[in-house]
């Protein structure tokens, strides 16, 4: 059960408005701002509708990455008239690469040498932004954005800032209903949606593939509810899953070893099982924390806790204390590295659930040997 975060101060226009602009005029520059995948397409895409509408990205688009990207080649592809195209779209991913670089241009953005740096790449963009190319647009791909500097402020006068990321997870469960409407003409339920966040957490790209299966899970059904995200994104381990973490709750080592049995007799392998137990934990790490400035109801709320597992998230809270918390999660994040390089390990993971269960013990072993002389 992945966490959601909290609302963080937007950068720039949303992308969803900006997807609305694409009779606008075109900018000079475009800045996308983000790191998913998903949405840094969509991005893409909004940006060239607006820059080429109908023409031939293979007549008009140059896409470059940052590392390749080379300060007098984009100035002159931005300066070249375009063929059979209103205009020129030169695109660059992760272009921190390129805007913190080494290299040069021209005469008039200073000839290519060693001393030349990232520092004169953002000036000589300064400089040509002061008079761009009337049928050139440029796009920078960034995961961070400081609107404080020179060349962020005049892209803010002349171009676009495209936020690309997440700044209200809280509208999440509405987009997925409104995502499941519009592509399978079906009901996704709001505690399907939020199920749905807390496996999947806000990976744009696997919520879309989890709504592509359980449009097909559910076929001719016109609803997709919690059970249906049980079934095909848990694989109906949910109720394992807690039952697994009662048992570490109460430190029944062969109970939970037996639920260890029945996933590998299932066919799950480790990281699979370290991903369900994680999530899980963190969700209650979160969860007690909160819960120490406020209500466990509101806690709750705010951690997003799916309705249907509340009763089972009090029971758990009650069983376990701050440091088993803690100490078990350690337990899955140091877990999780060894699960993905020895998948099949069942011995690994016979050693992980006596350290959920006895995570005291592991830390006192630590320590000893730690303080044994070599």
């Amino acid at each position: 059960m992945a966490r959601s975060g909290s609302s963080k101060r937007q950068v720039g226009i949303r992308l969803s408005d900006f997807e609305k602009q694409a009779k606008a005029a075109p900018k000079p520059i475009y800045v996308l701002l983000g790191t998913d995948p998903y949405l840094l397409d969509k991005g893409r895409r909004a940006v060239r509708r607006q820059v080429l509408a109908d023409a031939d990205p293979g007549m008009a688009l140059l896409e470059l990455g940052g590392e390749e990207a080379v300060l007098a080649d984009v100035l002159d592809a931005l300066r070249t008239p375009p063929f059979l195209a209103p205009r020129r779209l030169v695109s660059i991913r992760e272009a921190e690469k390129f805007l913190g670089q080494k290299g040069g241009g021209g005469e008039e953005e200073g000839a290519e040498s060693p001393a030349a740096d990232g520092k004169k790449v953002r000036e000589a963009l300064l400089r040509y932004l002061e008079a761009p190319a009337p049928t050139g647009s440029l796009g920078l791909e960034v995961a961070s954005w400081n609107e404080s500097t020179n060349l962020a402020k005049r892209v803010a006068a002349v171009g676009c800032v495209i936020c690309c990321e997440i700044t209200e997870p809280g509208t999440l469960p509405g987009w997925l209903q409104r995502e499941t409407r519009e592509r399978y003409h079906k009901t996704l339920t709001y505690a399907a949606a939020q199920m749905l966040l807390e496996y999947l957490g806000t990976d744009m790209a696997a919520l879309l593939a989890a709504l592509d299966a359980l449009a097909l899970f559910t076929e001719s059904a016109t609803a997709i509810d919690a059970p249906d995200v049980d079934s095909v994104i848990a694989r109906g381990h949910h109720d394992r899953v807690w039952a697994l973490c009662d048992a570490v709750a109460e430190r029944r080592i062969p109970v939970a070893l037996e639920l260890l049995d029945a996933f590998w007799a299932e066919g799950m392998v480790a990281p699979q099982i370290v991903g369900l137990l994680r999530s899980t934990f963190r969700q209650l790490i979160r969860t007690k924390a909160l819960a120490r400035r406020m209500s466990l109801d509101a806690a709750m709320a705010q951690a997003n806790v799916f309705y249907g597992a509340q009763d089972r998230v009090r029971r758990a809270l009650a069983a376990f204390s701050v440091e088993h918390l803690a100490g078990a999660y350690q337990a899955l994040v140091d877990a999780d590295l060894e699960a993905k390089t020895t998948p099949n390990d069942r011995l690994a993971m016979e050693t992980l659930v006596h350290r959920l269960c006895r995570p005291e013990a592991a830390r006192d072993a630590g320590v000893a040997s730690r303080s044994t002389p070599g």
